[in-house]
Order: C-alpha cells, then structure tokens, then sequence
C-alpha cells in the first residue's frame, strides 16, 4: 500500500492533454451513462468550461505513472447567505478507477483536493451523495453529514413498476385507484387563482418578469442558490437535454416557478422536478404548479413525478398533500466547511436551506 501511494501523483487536471483518459475514467465509475449525452467530450467542456465564473471550474488528478486512476472536481457555485453572495464549491465527478479502490486513493485525493479548494478562498465544499458506500470516504477527508434529502414519489400509472414486478395483471386495478385518488386531490387543492403557462429551456431569457421573481425569491431565503438568468442559461443549457420551466403568475407578476425534465428511472417513464420555488405569500400556488405538472406528465405518458429535496421544503409545498410519496431512495447533504463563517449548527439546520435537484449537477 505505501509503494502505491509513493507512485501516486495528485496534481492539477490538464484538459488539453488528459480528456481522453478523463473519458475513459468516467465511463468505467459511470457505465449507467454509455449511450447517452452525458458521456460526450461536449457535455464534459459544457460542464467544467461553460460556467459563468472565473475560474468556471476546479479540477485534480490522481495519477499512477501515466495511467489516471482518480479524478475530482468542483463548479463555483454562488449561495446567499444573509443577503451576501459567496462562491462553493460544488463537487460532482469524484472518480476512483477500479484497480486504485479499496487502497485509500479516495481519501487522499479528497484531503488533497479540499484543502486546494480551500486555498482558492471557496466557502466550503457541497456535495449530494446517494449511494452509501461513498460516504465514509467523504467522511475521512474532513466531510460532515448534514441531513437527508429523500426521494419523493408521486404515482400516475403502475403499468410499468408492475411489469417489472410480473404483476401486470394488478395493473388496471391500482391505475383505477391512482385516477381517482389523485382527481381527488386536484379537485380539494389546485387553486384558479393564478395563472400558468410553460417554456422550453432555450426560451428562459424571454420569459417575462423571471428575473424580478428570482432576484424577490432569494430575498425570503436563508441559504439558497443564487439562481440568476445567467446561471439558468448555463444550467439548462446542457447539450442534449430539454427541459420545461413552468410559471405561475397572479396578477401577471411571477410568484412561483417550476423547471421538469422527463427521465426514465428504473425504466419507468418519469418526471424530474429539477426546482420548484413559490414566494412565502404564494407558497400555496405550488398545487398549481403541481397540477400543471400532472398535465404535462400524462401528455408525455410519464408514469411518476418525482423530487429530491428536504423534509422542511416538503412541508413547505405540501408534498403529501399533492400526492407525493416518501420513497426508500435518498440522498445526502454533504458539506466540508472552509469557512469558519459558517457554523456547523447554522448549516446544519435544513431550515436555513432550500435544496432541490438544480443546486446539484444531476439531470
């Protein structure tokens, strides 16, 4: 183990002359994407070299002689935190091939490229883990668990679910109860108050009064992404990927907003609700928004919506009440703090905080 780690280099990753063995890594740590556009150099200089931000990325290197066996890296994403901006490092992409794992190389190269980070002033370092066994890595480099971000579920159709399942043959009967079920509650909770209307990702700068709703919205917030148009049009511009931003107005001022992509997830066909946000004094309009995204998942023959967020922000647009589901599946918050002014209580606290898949690089 000690010769290994004599012959392992940890530095600045070089795009101009290791993409492709960043490539190749990134296919072996993710097979789930051979196939699709996320496994394209375009998506990759998308990612790391789009970024509205100087640098618009961080990037290191594991190397054992020439062969690269680890990857990490992090997008400056901007949060406000008491009316001020500051910049964190939003780590996606941590990689450790397969003949370096289970000798410590995940660590090291999480000590290594932390502390690089912390160097380049960044307030701390996030990061939204699901599967388990990454954890305890995180862990050893100075990573804390915050708190769970489950998976919520809500149910148009069990056609799919069940066919896998060989239980086709509940199929009509469990729709039967879903069409009802779900009728329900859009009849006792959608509102008429306000009015909706949806965009195409590519159509999100001359979507009227979005920015004056983005700007009013991180106002009432604790901790939250900065979501600017800027940083939309970066973040829903990648290459392949469609996405539709759904819009709530009362009185033709924006008070709430949405932005879905359609997915297959465990080869059912489904809606991703990458962000949802509605000002305090609207917050009730979110049945609308979830109504309106009903609509648009049936026309689409989408059989599940679905959500990543926190419990606090659950409860805040009455998921329950819309139909949603707490599924087995969740994610973490992750945080390594540079910053000592950020105590852990305060980020600890998902109250302070509303998460939603946009403040991560997933879908």
């Amino acid at each position: 183990m000690e010769g290994f780690f004599n012959s392992m280099d940890l530095t600045v990753f070089k795009t101009e002359t290791c993409l492709a063995k960043q490539r190749k890594l990134f296919k072996e740590c993710f097979p789930e994407t051979i196939g699709t556009s996320v496994e394209k150099d375009s998506h990759y200089q998308w990612k790391f070299h789009s970024y509205p931000a100087t640098p618009c990325s961080y990037e290191y290197a594991a190397f054992e002689k020439d062969d690269l066996i680890g990857y990490y890296a992090a997008i400056p994403y901007e949060y406000c935190y008491k009316s001020e901006v500051c910049k964190v490092a939003m780590v996606c992409d941590v990689m450790t091939g397969m003949k370096a794992r289970g000798k410590g190389v995940f660590t090291k190269m999480g000590v290594y490229s932390t502390q690089r980070l912390k160097d380049e002033g960044l307030a701390f370092s996030i990061g939204y883990p699901i599967r388990p066994e990454v954890i305890p890595g995180h862990i050893k480099a100075g990573w804390e668990k915050m708190f769970p971000l489950p998976l919520y579920i809500k149910f148009l159709s069990t056609t799919s679910l069940l066919k896998q399942k060989k239980l086709g043959f509940l199929a009509p009967f469990l729709n039967l109860v879903l069409y009802v079920y779900n009728g329900v509650f859009s009849l006792l909770f959608n509102s008429k108050k306000y009015d909706l209307s949806s965009f195409l990702n590519e159509q999100v700068e001359e979507i009227e009064g979005l920015e004056e709703f983005l700007s009013e919205w991180i106002k009432e917030q604790s901790i939250a992404l900065n979501k600017t148009l800027q940083f939309l049009k970066w973040r829903l511009g990648a290459p392949g990927k469609k996405y539709h931003i759904i819009v709530a107005r009362k009185n033709k001022r924006i008070v709430g907003y949405a932005v879905i992509s359609f997915v297959t997830k465990e080869n059912i066909p489904s809606v991703a609700i990458l962000d949802i946000s509605c000002l305090k004094a609207h917050k009730g309009v979110s049945s609308a928004i979830f109504s309106k995204i009903d609509i648009l998942a049936k026309y689409n023959k989408a059989e599940a919506i679905m959500i990543m967020t926190s419990k606090y922000v659950c409860g805040t647009y009455s998921l329950f009440r819309n139909g949603f589901f707490k599924s087995p599946y969740k994610f973490w918050l992750i945080i390594k703090n540079f910053n000592r002014g950020f105590s852990s209580s305060v980020l600890k606290d998902e109250k302070n905080w509303h998460l939603t898949w946009i403040d991560s690089d997933d879908l």
